[in-house]
């Protein structure tokens, strides 16, 4: 019964003591090269061994401006992703993947889900799918 109350103490000191990403803070986002479903396992020091491009803050950083935590219950299903980099205002680097057709990003550190507001969900994914083609058409 003990290890059920710590098990209980570890989750929900977790939820209550994990700060939320400010995403307008952050910057040098990198979108890689990776056509593998396997890259949701693949660990953020592997990146360097794939081609990236930078994906512009100018560009970036409007689209992530009122990003809304998606709740647990409401997990979206993924049909494809990209996967990308971004740097904290703490200067931490973390592993990005974002939905090529949802609107949505999963931020794999916290697993934590966000969506973007749906009046900016179709220039969101044309932006990544432009800089996904130029990406490709560079190989």
């Amino acid at each position: 019964m003990k290890l059920f109350y710590l098990i209980i103490m570890i989750f929900l000191g977790n939820r209550i003591f994990s700060q939320e990403i400010n995403w307008k803070e952050t910057k040098n986002w990198r979108l890689y090269d990776i056509q593998d479903k396997r890259a949701f396992n693949y660990p953020i020091d592997s990146l360097s061994n794939f081609k990236s491009t930078p994906l512009n803050s100018d560009n970036m950083l409007p689209f992530l401006s009122n990003v809304s935590l998606i709740p647990i219950e409401r997990t979206p299903l993924w049909m494809g992703f990209y996967v990308t980099t971004c740097q904290t205002k703490e200067d931490k680097i973390k592993k990005i993947e974002i939905s090529i057709y949802g609107g949505f990003f999963y931020d794999e550190e916290e697993k934590k889900y966000y969506q973007l507001p749906l009046d900016i969900r179709k220039n969101w994914l044309n932006y990544l799918s432009d800089c996904n083609a130029k990406l490709q058409s560079s190989r």
